[in-house]
This record gives C-alpha cells, structure tokens and sequence, in this order.
C-alpha cells in the first residue's frame, strides 16, 4: 500500500501555462469583485457629486500618483480577465485551442497581447 505524500513543495510543481493563465483568471476575477467594482463605484460617485469633485478627480488620474496607478492596475486586471475569458469562451464553444499544445500557445499569446496593449494604454494616457 503506497502512502499519501506528507509534504508537497508547490515550488518545485511546473504548471502548464495553461493552468497557470485558468487559475490567474480566476484570481482576477475576485480581484475585480473585491477591489476593481468597488473602485469605479467610487470613481463614478466623486464624478457626478460635483463640477469641483469632477475636476479633482481628472487631474488625480491624469497625473501619476499612487492613485492613478492603483486605477491603472485595476483596470489592467479587468482587461486580463475579460481577455483569458474570452479566451475560455473560444475553446468551450468553438472547441478550437483544446490540445495542450496549441492551449499553451493560445496563453502565450493571450498573456503577450495583454501586457501589449496594457503598457500601450498605460504610455498613451501617462507618458504621452
């Protein structure tokens, strides 16, 4: 009879990157839950309090401070989510990536053109 492990080291487990990018998709998603849908409440009252609040408000985002950045981050983690979404969507209804090799090129791809067009944003509305 072989024994159950006693001691599992999740550092020396390798996951596929397409384990990685369901579990990160699932991370996401309680951080657009918890954090994200809460933020932009907040940023859609402070809009429509005030012409005053409104003001302040754009130049906070505008400019690079700790709550730009906090804004920027939240919404890079809701286009990584609807991203990897859409993602699983492709392969559950079109059948189309379910192979493990073409799954791990599907992440690759999907985690590139999110860190792309994520930093692309981030230079338009900051560096610009």
């Amino acid at each position: 009879m072989q024994e159950r492990p006693v001691y599992l080291d999740l550092t020396k487990i390798s996951l596929p990157m397409s384990a990685f990018i369901s579990i990160t998709h699932r991370l996401s998603g309680m951080y657009l839950f918890f954090i994200t849908i809460p933020l932009l409440l907040f940023i859609i009252r402070q809009s429509i309090s005030s012409k005053s609040n409104y003001e302040k408000l754009l130049i906070d985002i505008s400019s690079i401070s700790t709550f730009s950045l906090f804004v920027f981050f939240s919404v890079a983690v809701l286009w990584y989510h609807v991203l990897t979404g859409v993602r699983h969507l492709i392969m559950d209804f079109f059948h189309i990536g379910e192979s493990l090799k073409a799954s791990h090129y599907s992440s690759i791809f999907t985690v590139s053109f999110w860190f792309i067009t994520s930093l692309s944003f981030f230079g338009y509305f900051y560096i610009i």
